[in-house]
């Protein structure tokens, strides 16, 4: 599944507030890896030149990822994280920058761009925020940025909001919704007989009340209210109610949480609220974003 993009276009200035909001006193002391620390061992020997005889790691339609540019990504990245598995780490940072590539590419055919005043404001907005140029400058040293660097990261997250928007800008005002209930048991035997039980005419709350060990619901038969098919904590779950006619019992349904007997009560739809508007835009652009990595032409290089 891609990255969450919706969140990502947002990160830098998260981060720039936090640390110039009240953690400035400790940019003089923090240790500032270099692109190399902790970095996985790549050799510029095992990977292609382009054309300016430069190392890339990747290529995405033709475009080049470059093993700078990805030293550095990952470099910061790990000011932030302390992945048990460095390679593990180094590939999420590639996939990242891929999936911002793509992007790129695919905001060239929707005519999305953004302005050089564009970036300056957002650049001037960040700048404001570290409160001046000594703290801004403290802020750029410590999280491994340059000017150049941050004027790239606004850019892209301001071409990424515009993508985002064009690709979700269908999203109804309204979202379907079931009434289901369940019956959550330990085995899949169980669930198997509870089901064969009630296909045989038993009655689907009283089941749930005797033998559900979901705690929140059984004492009601099961009911799980009315919810959409992200609300559940356990996606397959709704995907199995929303695929049921009103009425219909399916099962066993597995999940972490054990094995269901589902049944789909009721359909209708509601106004989505902007919880779920935020949870059906995630969803539908990174089925598009999904869509571009599934259909592009990607090389990777190095092992990651």
């Amino acid at each position: 599944m891609p990255s969450k993009w919706i969140l990502l276009c947002f990160l830098l200035v998260a981060a720039l507030t936090t640390a110039c909001s009240g953690n400035n006193a400790n940019a003089d002391t923090q240790i500032v890896p270099t692109a190399e620390s902790n970095t996985p061992s790549v050799s510029s020997d095992d990977l292609p030149l382009n054309n300016d005889g430069i190392a890339i790691v990747a290529k995405i339609n033709g475009d080049e990822i470059t093993l700078p540019e990805f030293q550095r990504a990952l470099a910061r990245r790990q000011l932030e994280s302390e992945a048990a598995d460095p390679r593990a780490l180094a590939s999420d940072v590639l996939d990242t920058i891929i999936e911002q590539t793509l992007i790129e590419q695919a905001a060239e055919s929707l005519d999305i761009s953004v302005s050089e005043t564009e970036v300056d404001a957002a650049v001037s907005d960040l700048r404001q925020t570290a409160g001046s140029d000594e703290a801004w400058q403290e802020w750029l040293t410590a999280n491994l940025y340059t000017e150049d660097e941050v004027r790239s990261d606004q850019r892209n997250g301001l071409i990424t909001q515009q993508v985002v928007s064009a690709v979700t800008h269908n999203i109804s005002d309204k979202v379907k919704v079931v009434h289901a209930r369940h019956i959550l048991v330990p085995t899949e035997a169980q669930a198997t007989d509870l089901l064969a039980r009630i296909q045989s005419g038993a009655d689907f709350a009283e089941l749930a009340q005797q033998y559900s060990t979901d705690v929140t619901s059984k004492d009601s038969g099961g009911d799980l209210g009315w919810f959409t098919e992200y609300d559940l904590l356990e996606p397959v779950l709704a995907q199995v109610a929303f695929s049921l006619l009103p009425g219909q019992v399916a099962g066993p349904v597995a999940t972490r949480l054990g094995y269901h007997v589902i049944q789909a009560l009721e359909f209708s739809e509601q106004p989505v609220t902007p919880e779920q508007r935020a949870v059906l835009t995630q969803k539908q652009f990174e089925n598009w974003l999904q869509s571009l990595l599934d259909s592009a032409t990607i090389e990777r290089f190095g092992g990651f």
